[in-house]
């Protein structure tokens, strides 16, 4: 019955994952009424083809009629959520759920467009401060100034000025440094990779963040049974 109840959180992730990606995808022309298609030939996708990553290994990879590959990151991304959503579940941290769901969601819109809607994050800030009474004030508001000063003569997005703003008001100081050091780690891991000039910061800081937060503080593995 346990492991029942696991497999059920981590398809419950992986269709999280798949739903926000097709909200950062269609913000703001939202249509809860639009059917799945393919991206490139728009034929509507059949019941099985949409079950996260199940429909990816069903259809090859492709669409079943015009042969195009289909994103890997898709199966891999909604594997990725079922597995954090069981970590969160299962360390019983639901006040981490609010914020995992605000970084999964502003790291879509960061990576397809190169900007976020604050909308995102704003919806996401009464549960937070209902969740987490002791939010980090002054650190927050300080790192907003700090940050936003240096964006006037660096190329540091005001996008991501505010989601480091907002994570300073839920963590600790010591926590934030160690986040931005990863997702700048990361960064230029991928430089080296690819040779990019610039980056969407955002998904690297949402890494960063599920690393140091959800391993080193969770330590989901202490409580496996």
């Amino acid at each position: 019955m346990k492991y029942f109840l696991y497999s059920l959180i981590f398809i419950l992730g992986a269709c999280i994952i798949s739903f926000l990606k097709v909200i950062a995808y269609d913000y703001p022309q939202i249509s809860f009424t639009r059917r799945s298609h393919c991206d490139y030939c728009g034929r509507i996708l059949r019941w099985f083809e949409i079950i996260p990553i199940i429909g990816y290994f069903i259809v090859h990879g492709k669409c079943s009629q015009c042969k195009n590959q289909i994103d890997f990151q898709n199966p891999f991304w909604e594997f990725i959520g079922g597995v954090i959503w069981l970590i969160i579940v299962h360390s019983g941290a639901w006040y981490y759920l609010p914020i995992f769901v605000m970084l999964v969601l502003l790291s879509f819109t960061d990576g397809f467009f190169g900007y976020i809607y604050p909308i995102f994050y704003l919806i996401s800030l009464p549960s937070l401060i209902w969740l987490l009474p002791n939010l980090h004030i002054i650190t927050g508001l300080s790192v907003y100034i700090v940050l936003w000063l240096l964006a006037q003569n660096h190329p540091l997005g005001l996008g991501d000025v505010e989601i480091i703003a907002v994570l300073s008001l839920l963590f600790n100081l010591q926590t934030i440094l160690s986040i931005v050091l990863l997702a700048c780690f990361f960064c230029l891991l991928a430089f080296a990779v690819n040779k990019k000039r610039s980056f969407r910061f955002i998904p690297y800081l949402t890494v960063a963040t599920g690393i140091i937060y959800l391993i080193f503080q969770l330590k989901p593995w202490q409580n496996l049974s």
